[in-house]
């Protein structure tokens, strides 16, 4: 059993966005899945990208909208978006006030060549 934390997990920040990275080739070796926790402060944003694993995101709490492909909804506490496989996405946080809190989950996992530029850090090693 691995057990990783928010605490220890490698941090990416932009555009008033914090992804935690959880579980992943870099954190623990998983071949299958990477999962990330987000925080998204008002008025931030995901700019929109597309990738091959296809992805979950499920809305801890806040609204934002959310983008995939020609379609916007809002999304809110409860909400679970299924982002297909290389479907262009991305999601703002409309809000002036609350933080939008996201748990987001792709498979297979993210190679740590995708990694590499969805968490920028120096090196792998600081994702040990």
């Amino acid at each position: 059993m691995i057990i990783r934390t928010k605490s220890a997990a490698p941090r990416f920040q932009a555009a008033g966005t914090t992804s935690y990275l959880l579980v992943s080739p870099w954190t623990c070796g998983s071949s299958h899945l990477t999962t990330s926790l987000v925080e998204m402060e008002p008025g931030g944003s995901q700019r929109a990208h597309r990738h091959e694993p296809e992805q979950i995101y499920y809305f801890i709490s806040g609204t934002g909208m959310m983008s995939v492909e020609d379609e916007t909804w809002e999304v809110t506490e409860g909400d679970c978006v299924l982002v297909p496989a290389n479907s262009t996405h991305s999601i703002r946080n409309d809000s002036t006030e609350v933080a939008l809190r996201y748990f987001g989950a792709a498979a297979p996992a993210f190679s740590e060549d995708q990694l590499k530029v969805l968490w920028p850090l120096p090196s792998t090693d600081q994702a040990s």
